[in-house]
């Protein structure tokens, strides 16, 4: 019974803590500030697979930093401009969180699909539309 008590409130810590990273987003989005907001990427130029990282969202070009071997910073292709925000399919679902949100986007360079959770879904579109203009 005590360790049922003990992981709630664990759930609880994690809960708040991820809620305020989003709120801090939201925040520094709303002030013009650089925000980083966790996404996984699939590019053509970056192979087949999913990419997991961050996706610098700035007043310039947004830039995706990798989490893995190196963390170095991609730019993503000029041009891009969104064509559709969609579900992730069954398939996508085992790679990715099924409860996020894929925003496709066209380029010169081909297809680019952002995936990121719900709540950071606005400001990955409004960076793709500044990103067009």
């Amino acid at each position: 019974m005590i360790e049922l008590g003990f992981f709630a409130v664990l759930a609880a810590l994690a809960g708040w803590l991820m809620r305020r990273r989003a709120r801090q987003r939201s925040e520094a989005v709303a002030d013009g500030e650089p925000a980083e907001v966790p996404c996984m990427l699939k590019w053509a130029a970056l192979g087949s697979r999913w990419k997991v990282g961050r996706l610098l969202l700035t007043g310039t070009d947004p830039l995706l930093r990798t989490s893995f071997p190196g963390r170095r910073e991609v730019a993503l292709p000029p041009g891009l401009r969104r064509t559709g925000v969609r579900a992730p399919s069954v398939r996508e679902g085992l790679t990715i969180n099924p409860r996020s949100r894929i925003v496709e986007c066209e380029s010169a360079e081909g297809e680019v699909l952002i995936a990121v959770m719900p709540e950071d879904l606005e400001h990955v579109t409004e960076a793709v539309r500044v990103t067009s203009s």
